[in-house]
């Protein structure tokens, strides 16, 4: 992954988290990423897409690397349309459906200019088994398998996958071709229950592979996120050396 981009710091290189800036006005997570700016790889929007447009791209690239969770699910022509304006933004990471098939997942990459990379999303981290079988007639691992075989075979830069599937990206991409995301982490020390059921600490997640962290609540909902970063600073650098 990219080192944050437009940042001029003396210290440390950033951790490799980006922080979720879910569920908040554009006022608020611009306010979290001015605090945050050096601190973590980039920042990740979802909702924020839908209440300020593609422009919160281009405020929040001042402050780190911007991750536009779009998770885009439509047919290839849309969903290259889709991506190169979000692209044309400045996004540096896009998600598409994985289940969005070969035919959608090429069209994506291929509308890409070289500024942003493409994310294929295997299974959202608030399923289970049975939801997983239910949905695509496959389990959670066969999913992923079936996922990374599809962004491997079309161009896609990454899978999107919890921690707990990292074991099996090795096995099919041993090469590490696939930079791996993974959602659903949440530290030791946050107790606070949610909707995630996938879950790992960062350490965990790290040494089973993950390239990227995404983190929300327990940095953005914390009473002080600068220290609640510092605090995941601190675990993921003594994981390091």
């Amino acid at each position: 992954m990219r080192e944050p981009t437009g940042l001029h710091q003396d210290g440390p290189a950033p951790i490799p988290v980006v922080v979720a800036l879910d569920d908040m006005r554009e006022v608020e997570a611009i306010s979290i990423a001015r605090h945050l700016a050096g601190m973590v790889w980039g920042f990740k929007v979802n909702d924020l897409l839908l209440r300020a447009g593609s422009e919160i791209v281009m405020r929040l690239k001042e402050y780190g690397n911007v991750f536009c969770d779009a998770k885009l699910h439509d047919i290839p022509n849309t969903v290259a349309n889709q991506v190169r304006v979000l692209e044309e933004a400045g996004a540096d990471l896009i998600t598409v459906h994985g289940s969005g098939g070969e035919a959608m997942l090429r069209a994506a990459a291929q509308a890409l200019r070289g500024q942003a990379r493409l994310l294929a999303v295997s299974v959202l981290t608030s399923l289970g088994e049975e939801e997983c079988r239910a949905m695509y007639g496959r389990g959670v691992m066969e999913q992923v398998k079936h996922v990374a075989g599809l962004a491997l075979a079309t161009g896609v830069a990454g899978v999107v996958s919890s921690a707990a599937e990292l074991a099996l990206l090795n096995e099919v991409d041993p090469q590490r071709k696939l930079n791996r995301v993974t959602p659903g982490i949440r530290p030791a020390w946050y107790t606070t229950g949610d909707d995630q059921r996938r879950v790992m600490t960062p350490a965990e997640a790290l040494e089973a592979g993950a390239d990227l962290l995404v983190i929300g609540r327990p940095i953005t909902a914390a009473a002080n996120p600068v220290n609640a970063c510092r605090r995941l600073t601190l675990e993921v650098r003594s994981l390091r050396g």
